[in-house]
């Protein structure tokens, strides 16, 4: 039996300006038809997470999973509004699906979500770490076939900062004041390409995420990524990249789709 969560609108922010991503920017974004700079695929995904760890609380963080397609842009002050329903107990498990719809009723982003979440894929194994690269690679499919492991980021997670990020959300949860935002762990990701190849503007498209673990105040953890699948789509190179967030342990496991070379 469909039963919905209680639901809550949130407005938009871009806080990618200055990533390095172009598709971020006004100016670029427009000469590529859209109306304006693109807010994050992680920040929606952000908002889309909210409902989620309120109902299910912060176990989700270690134990859930999520899938989160990214269908329309969401802009810089619009409105959007995040719909969550339980859709399926079956088992120990419980099925949310979740919408944000801005003021048109329009649908930009879906994802469904899972709690317990689905075991760790144990077909691929974690993708090896290696050293950044003295300078950007270049974003081609040649490259990513030929070498598909890309350097590996340590970053230091700091609490103030965090919590700064989930206020950003208006996601005001309590174990984010010791706990990383999901979408600030995803955000590694999209930061982990940037920091590697060449891109030009690009699109987050989708990512399929485990939720393993937590990572808390001043712990260090590395971002290590592989690309497994390249394929072209309406002219565009699309690449599905393997990324594991790693402390002591795996803390989250992600399949993130990207067209990262767009047909201008």
């Amino acid at each position: 039996m469909v039963k919905t969560l209680q639901n809550f609108s949130v407005v938009a922010q871009n806080d990618a300006t200055d990533s390095g991503n172009a598709i971020h920017s006004d100016d670029i974004a427009q000469k590529l038809g859209f109306t304006g700079g693109l807010v994050p695929g992680v920040t929606v995904y952000g908002y889309l997470t909210k409902p989620l760890v309120e109902f299910f609380g912060e176990e989700f963080l270690e134990k859930g999973f999520i899938s989160a397609r990214f269908r329309r842009p969401v802009y810089e002050g619009e409105t959007v509004s995040v719909d969550a329903q339980i859709v399926k107990n079956e088992g120990d498990t419980t099925t949310i699906e979740a919408t944000v719809k801005n003021s048109k009723g329009e649908a930009c982003a879906l994802a469904v979500a899972e709690f317990p979440g689905r075991e760790a894929s144990s077909d691929l194994p974690l993708p090896e770490q290696s050293p950044l690269p003295e300078s950007l690679r270049p974003a081609t499919p040649e490259e990513l076939e030929t070498n598909p492991v890309l350097g590996t980021l340590h970053v230091k997670f700091d609490s103030e900062a965090g919590s700064r990020y989930s206020r950003g959300l208006e996601d005001y949860h309590q174990v984010y004041t010791r706990s990383a935002h999901p979408a600030w762990v995803l955000r590694q990701a999209n930061i982990a390409i940037d920091k590697n190849l060449a891109v030009g503007p690009w699109i987050h498209v989708s990512s399929d995420v485990q939720l393993l673990g937590q990572i808390s105040s001043g712990e260090t953890f590395q971002v290590r990524t592989r690309a497994i699948n390249l394929y072209e789509k309406n002219g565009h190179d699309y690449a599905d990249f393997d990324v594991a967030i790693v402390t002591e342990q795996t803390v989250m496991r992600i399949r993130h789709q990207a067209i990262y070379r767009m047909k201008i």
